[in-house]
This record gives structure tokens, C-alpha cells and sequence, in this order.
């Protein structure tokens, strides 16, 4: 098994992504989004920001490593009776059977910048958007004192002995360099890739601030655990 699959499916992420139906409601309303429009949604869970652009009236794939996440997507569009939402297994690294220029929106919200290979991440979601098309991401931002998961990563990290070699972190995507170098050589002009700094909350309505902080910090603590054992490959 892949060992980024293998780390996505040992928990129930779907608990973290309750607390951030929020956040994907309020970044789909900026996107614009139309009925005519094909969207891929990559590294998706089990669809915070996939469902909100069916809703809106796309054609949403949402693809995801994690099987588990995959069922609980199809599970969630077809309570929802969307028909126009599929949720599909694949790897971000190399997205196997995605035709190129299939989607005129390819994006990724805390979802890609996982994958152990950011710069193949980077050539494939260019690789399946139409010419004239958009990629975005939402990726942390490491080290930003307003960051709530930014710190915990960099606390949880501190305990952790040092990651083996090739190892990239995920968080590196919040950095602008790194942004431009990736979608660089991925055939992206500078001129055409822009950073936007936003925040978005988590919400829980039946826990306290104090419980979802200690509720996150043993989950954040595995996933950080397993990061730093990654292999730097994608399979």
C-alpha cells in the first residue's frame, strides 16, 4: 500500500473535517463558480469544499488517497442527491485515468500539499486543467503566529525525531517561493500565480474551545508522526 494512503486511512478524518463545513462554504461563494463548470477537487476528504461546489451547481470529481474518505464522500453527495458530485480514489502525485485539460477549476484545500512529491502535485494539477483554467490551493502557512494548526504541527514536530531523507514537508507549500518555483516548472508563468492570505475558523457546536484544542492535539500528533515517516515516493 502506499504509505500516504496507509496514513489517511488509519484514522476517521471526517471528525477534523466537521469542524470545517465552514470554511469550504465560504471560499467556494469567492470562486465564482458556474453550472457549466468542471471541477476537480483533489485530496478532498469527504468533501468540505466538494460538496459546496455541487451545490453551487458544477460538476465536481472529487478525488482522494484515502478510501475510507472516498466511500464517506459518495455517502454524503448521495444523501445530498447530488448526481453531479463523484468521489474517486487517486494519488495527487500521479493522477492515473484524468485525461489532460479535463477540468476548467482544479483545486485543493489543506488536501495536496500532503502528498510526498510537491512538485509532481504541482505538474499534474496544471496537467489536467483547460487552458485558461484555474489551480488553487489552500495550503498552512508554517511558523504564522495566527495559525492555530501551524503552531500545533510545529510543537507536535519538535517531539518527533528528525525525518528521514527526501522528506518535504507539506507545510513548505505555504511558502510563496516554493509556490512559484513548483507551478514554474510546471509551465506557469510568475506573472500568472498570485498568494492571497486568508483565515478560516474551526467550528464545533457541541465542544468548548478547551476540548477541541486537546481533541486536535492527539490527532494532530499521530498525523505528524506519521509524516515524518513518509516515503519520499510516490506510488
Amino acid at each position: 500500500m502506499n504509505p500516504n494512503q496507509a496514513l489517511w486511512e488509519k484514522g476517521d478524518f471526517t471528525q477534523i473535517a466537521g469542524l470545517m463545513r465552514q470554511s469550504g462554504e465560504a471560499l467556494v461563494k469567492s470562486l465564482g463558480i458556474t453550472p457549466s463548470m468542471r471541477v476537480l477537487d483533489l485530496g478532498c476528504g469527504d468533501g468540505t469544499t466538494a460538496v459546496p461546489l455541487a451545490l453551487s451547481g458544477a460538476e465536481v470529481v472529487g478525488i482522494d488517497i484515502a478510501k475510507n474518505l472516498v466511500d464517506a464522500g459518495n455517502k454524503r453527495a448521495a444523501e445530498a442527491s447530488l448526481n453531479r458530485l463523484k468521489f474517486r480514489e487517486g494519488d495527487a502525485c500521479n493522477l492515473q485515468g484524468v485525461d489532460d485539460h479535463s477540468f476548467d477549476l482544479t483545486l485543493s484545500v489543506f488536501g495536496a500539499m500532503f502528498a510526498p512529491q510537491p512538485f509532481d502535485v504541482a505538474r499534474e494539477m496544471v496537467r489536467v486543467t483547460k487552458p485558461g483554467g484555474r489551480v488553487v490551493m489552500g495550503n498552512w502557512i508554517p511558523n504564522d503566529p495566527t495559525s492555530f494548526v501551524s503552531q500545533l504541527l510545529k510543537i507536535s514536530s519538535s517531539f518527533m525525531p528528525p525525518p528521514p531523507e527526501g522528506f518535504v514537508s507539506p507545510m513548505t507549500w505555504g511558502v510563496d517561493t516554493h509556490i512559484v518555483e513548483r507551478f514554474g516548472r510546471a509551465g506557469v508563468p510568475q506573472e500568472k500565480i498570485s498568494m492571497t492570505k486568508d483565515t478560516y475558523h474551526f467550528v464545533s457546536p457541541d465542544k468548548s474551545p478547551t476540548q477541541v484544542v486537546e481533541w486536535r492535539k492527539h490527532r494532530t500528533r499521530a498525523l505528524t508522526a506519521g509524516l515524518q515517516y513518509l516515503q519520499p515516493s510516490c506510488e
